[in-house]
């Protein structure tokens, strides 16, 4: 995966401009770290990452401004704007110092300027370049927003996955995605799930055939992305199987190595699914807010075992 450098001057809230070197605009951006040449302005390039965003802050352009008639300076520049380079971003609001304008308009490499502190813009050109970056995998199922929870339905083909969403779409929920669902890894830690390019918030139910659902129910229906927080799978129901009851069993899913609580839910005719998932989920969040009604039970009655008011439990 890679970007140009074009695509930052795009993004509002980075606020960049571009100060030199257009005809390099087309450069492309291999890898999400960034690089504050504060050592090689000093000679010392046994550690630099040529391949990263050269930030320049408030002290590398001082540095610059008070030791710009050293010859050496000048050489140290060309060595940080080699021809790996994608490009320089200038932070604070500051002019770019002529060295490395000059340089920059002699090897083709864009020198961006930006008002934010340097701290503020490698928070923000970080969050835009890990999105982009980010590790992704594309998932059959179906990605809603149940109060405030994103929910991943997955399960076989046909066991009603779509239906079930428009359910719960009729009653005020949003789609994300249906049938495949682009999941993204941020941060190592979240899961972003999102529809495909081509038919996005379209949806396929049998019978039915394909339709749009931001057509059919309006924009309060849909949304671009959501963080998935809880997968549900649904399964045929077959006779005599056990399942958990009391919801004493804590169960996770792994996508990309990252663990999500998961809860199957059998499916037979009579059964309203969409209730189901909609409970789930908010005992879900009743969970992260540190609250788990089960194990509140669960100790109850053992408290009571242990005044004698309840017999104890046969073996």
């Amino acid at each position: 995966m890679t970007i140009c450098v074009q695509d930052l001057l795009q993004d509002p809230l980075l606020s960049l401009s571009l100060a030199a070197g257009e005809q390099g605009l087309s450069r492309r951006i291999r890898t999400p770290e960034l690089n504050r040449p504060c050592l090689e302005l000093t000679g010392y390039f046994d550690a630099f990452r040529p391949e990263r965003i050269q930030v320049i802050g408030k002290g590398e352009v001082s540095f610059m401004d008070l030791r710009r008639g050293e010859p050496v300076i000048a050489d140290y520049v060309a060595r940080i704007l080699n021809g790996e380079v994608p490009c320089a971003i200038i932070t604070n609001g500051l002019p770019p110092p002529s060295l490395i304008l000059d340089r920059a308009d002699a090897v083709g490499i864009p020198v961006l300027t930006c008002p934010h502190s340097t701290t503020k813009l490698y928070k923000r050109l970080w969050e835009h370049l890990d999105s982009e970056f980010a590790p992704e995998v594309s998932l059959h199922g179906v990605l809603m927003d149940v109060h405030d929870m994103g929910v991943l339905l997955l399960g076989d083909s046909g066991v009603g996955k779509s239906e079930c969403a428009l359910e719960l779409i009729r009653r005020g929920f949003h789609l994300v995605a249906d049938d495949l669902v682009r999941v993204k890894c941020l941060n190592d830690s979240q899961l972003e799930g999102r529809a495909t390019d081509m038919l996005p918030f379209h949806m396929e139910a049998r019978g039915l055939g394909i339709f749009d659902i931001s057509l059919l129910f309006g924009a309060k229906a849909i949304l671009p992305a959501k963080r998935i927080t809880l997968v549900i799978t649904l399964m045929e129901s077959v006779p005599d199987t056990e399942c958990d009851r009391a919801g004493l069993d804590s169960h996770t899913m792994a996508i990309m190595d990252v663990s999500i609580p998961h809860v199957t839910i059998p499916v037979r005719p009579g059964r309203n699914v969409g209730t189901l998932v909609e409970v789930a989920a908010l005992n879900q969040k009743l969970k992260s807010l540190g609250i788990d009604t089960a194990r509140l039970l669960e100790l109850r009655v053992r408290e009571e075992i242990g005044k004698g008011s309840l017999p104890p439990p046969s073996p």
